[in-house]
């Protein structure tokens, strides 16, 4: 297996590395193709060419130092093929600013989709690249409209960089028009030579729109692709009435109880620490979906997340869980270890005694104590703070553990 995965990842780089030979050279014959287009003499066009290039290799750099020191938000590390795609179609797009009004250029959407798609400092480099070379194709075009357009870029960059599975983009998108309106208006009215005509504000109002509707557009396409992208995966595997937890129910209805259990308390916590309340939840429900092969062991529960399409992440925490070998890092995998644990010490106390009434409390904190001092936790991501908010929530549950009788 560990030679499999050497060839994997030697595999992935090499990959990776024709990606950005591919992209540095086809960017450089874009910006070379595009300025013998427009008309520039020999020496510009290889001027451009030349800078674009070197800006390609910048902002190569620029993801692979990401990559290095961890500074992607949106799962992007090592995943740069729609990076690549938009970078060269921005590039492209760059050959056609020039034919419209400089006050038209719709560049606040370049720069958030390169970030979105990239990270913060990768996408500032490239829709930088972009920015230039359709300023220096721009026979009145100048720093005023680079800078115009870079500080509107960079508020989009900032603002979109900090996206949730909540997916709340209408203050970012309020932000970054604002931004690009106030840039806008501020150009026509200084560089205007005290004469303000209403053309100039049309072409402004044109291109806030034009830029708010692409950034709908661009920002739907990322919920499906990258934030939201297991969504119907998760609703198919979360039902209760899955097949997956009707032949568990099948099996033994004690075991499909005790998942159903294990997944609503997991979901509550998930839901106030505003962790990944989905991949929870398929955890609480699959944590011991092994049995259906025999024993719950990783092998087996592997098989079944391949043929159920168990998303990336719940499979994660899962691998975590159950395989002995596994460290706990992920936050997702403590809240079912507690969850887990609870459910099985009420249950189990409840089956030597129905009538028994229990300190929930008290075998909460004994819970929490024991978990903590064993070291399994060590190597987890979830702080201190965490862990005593999900304690305080999972005393709260009173009511519910009165189900586990």
């Amino acid at each position: 297996m560990e030679e499999n995965n050497n060839v994997q990842t030697t595999k992935n780089k090499v990959m990776r590395m024709m990606g950005f030979v591919i992209l540095f050279f086809v960017s450089g014959i874009i910006a070379g193709v595009g300025s013998f287009i427009h008309g520039c003499n020999m020496g510009e066009v290889i001027c451009n060419t030349i800078i674009v290039l070197l800006g390609t290799g910048i902002v190569i750099f620029a993801l692979v130092e990401s990559e290095i020191n961890e500074l992607y938000f949106y799962k992007n590390k090592g995943k740069y093929s729609k990076f690549i795609m938009f970078y060269l179609a921005a590039l492209i797009l760059s050959l056609l600013f020039p034919l419209l009004p400089v006050m038209g250029w719709p560049f606040l959407v370049v720069f958030v989709v390169l970030s979105l798609f990239s990270n913060n400092i990768s996408g500032l480099v490239a829709g930088s690249v972009c920015l230039m070379l359709s300023v220096m194709l721009e026979n009145g075009g100048g720093y005023q409209e680079f800078f115009l357009y870079f500080i509107s870029g960079l508020v989009g960059i900032m603002v979109f960089s900090r996206l949730n599975a909540s997916f709340k983009v209408g203050l970012p998108i309020f932000i970054s028009i604002i931004t690009l309106l106030v840039c806008l208006c501020t150009n026509a009215i200084l560089t205007g030579n005290q004469r303000i005509f209403i053309s100039q504000f049309t072409v402004i109002a044109i291109n806030i729109m034009l830029n708010l509707i692409m950034l709908l557009i661009i920002l739907k396409i990322f919920s499906n692709t990258m934030i939201h992208k297991y969504n119907e995966q998760y609703m198919e595997i979360n039902d209760p009435e899955c097949p997956l937890l009707v032949q568990l129910k099948e099996l033994s209805k004690e075991e499909y109880y005790h998942a159903i259990h294990t997944a609503y308390l997991g979901d509550r916590i998930a839901k106030k620490l505003g962790l990944n309340e989905m991949a929870i939840k398929a955890c609480g429900y699959y944590h011991r979906i092994g049995i259906l092969k025999g024993e719950n062991t990783w092998e087996n529960v592997e098989q079944i997340c391949k043929e159920y399409r168990i998303p990336p992440d719940a499979r994660r925490a899962l691998k975590e869980y159950i395989d002995p070998n596994e460290d706990m890092v992920s936050k997702e995998t403590a809240v079912i270890l507690f969850a887990d644990c609870i459910v099985s010490s009420i249950s189990r106390l409840f089956a030597k005694d129905p009538k028994a009434e229990l300190n929930y409390v008290k075998i909460i904190d004994t819970i929490f104590e024991n978990k903590l001092n064993s070291g399994e936790l060590f190597k987890s991501d979830i702080s201190i703070a965490q862990i005593r908010e999900m304690k305080k929530i999972f005393g709260e549950e009173k009511l519910y553990y009165d189900f586990l009788r």
